[in-house]
């Protein structure tokens, strides 16, 4: 299934963009043997023990996931940042952006929609010394907190990224994941909310099709995306 190709499109635009500008941009390849301290439960950071903040209510956050049978289109194990990585700031504070694309096999309009959801909930399954993450799916927000052992240790994107990606790929119709985050301004984070905003809409759309089997495209909020994906559209036809 492709039914996210127009959006990975438009991040892939984004990224060349800020290839193009003064951002701060850096691509590296997450190595699988990369390892940061398991914790035996979720951490609770309290203020007191706060090093940096990435995402919270105080500043923009937008995390969202795409995927695709076309193994080709991810570029496996690669990270994406744009903006400074942990250890690279004084602020205690940044915004995050985060995107997660994932390479998979044996989609269909039965599965779909249950795999999204097994993919989506991986990331709970990581629990790091120092790092404590809260997700508000509503709002497609994450909020990182890092704490001062943790930051005077050296972790980096790349410790939290190996992690997601090792738990992303043992699910064994996951083959290949690759991670974009964003933490170089508020602005470059909001300009991804309409991408995520999208991608959680054609998710919404394709369960609506097969759940409740409703076809008219007259009084569907998801027309204009059908418009969009020609594999939406193409399901709504061959389901009707």
């Amino acid at each position: 299934m492709r039914i996210f190709h127009p959006i990975i499109e438009e991040v892939r635009r984004f990224i060349d963009q800020k290839r193009k500008d003064d951002t701060p941009y850096s691509e590296s390849i997450v190595p699988g043997n990369i390892a940061w301290p398991s914790a035996e439960r979720p951490e609770v950071i309290l203020k007191r023990d706060l090093a940096l903040e990435l995402g919270s209510p105080e500043t923009a956050s937008v995390s969202f996931l795409l995927w695709t049978s076309d193994l080709k289109r991810i570029h496996d194990r690669r990270l994406t940042l744009i903006g400074p990585d942990i250890t690279d700031t004084k602020a205690s504070g940044l915004p995050l952006g985060k995107i997660v694309m994932v390479g998979v096999e044996g989609f269909d309009e039965n599965n779909a929609y249950e795999r999204n959801t097994e993919i989506y909930l991986k990331k709970f399954d990581l629990a790091l010394k120092g790092v404590m993450l809260k997700s508000a799916s509503h709002y497609m927000a994450e909020w990182l907190r890092i704490n001062r052992e943790a930051m005077d240790s050296g972790i980096s994107f790349l410790h939290l990224a190996g992690g997601l990606m090792d738990n992303y790929l043992s699910l064994p119709y996951v083959k290949t994941v690759e991670m974009v985050v964003v933490t170089s301004s508020k602005e470059d984070v909001n300009a991804l909310y309409d991408m995520g905003n999208r991608s959680a809409r054609t998710i919404r759309a394709m369960n609506k099709m097969i759940n409740e089997m409703s076809f008219d495209c007259a009084t569907c909020e998801f027309q204009d995306l059908c418009e969009e994906a020609d594999e939406l559209r193409d399901l709504r036809e061959k389901m009707a």
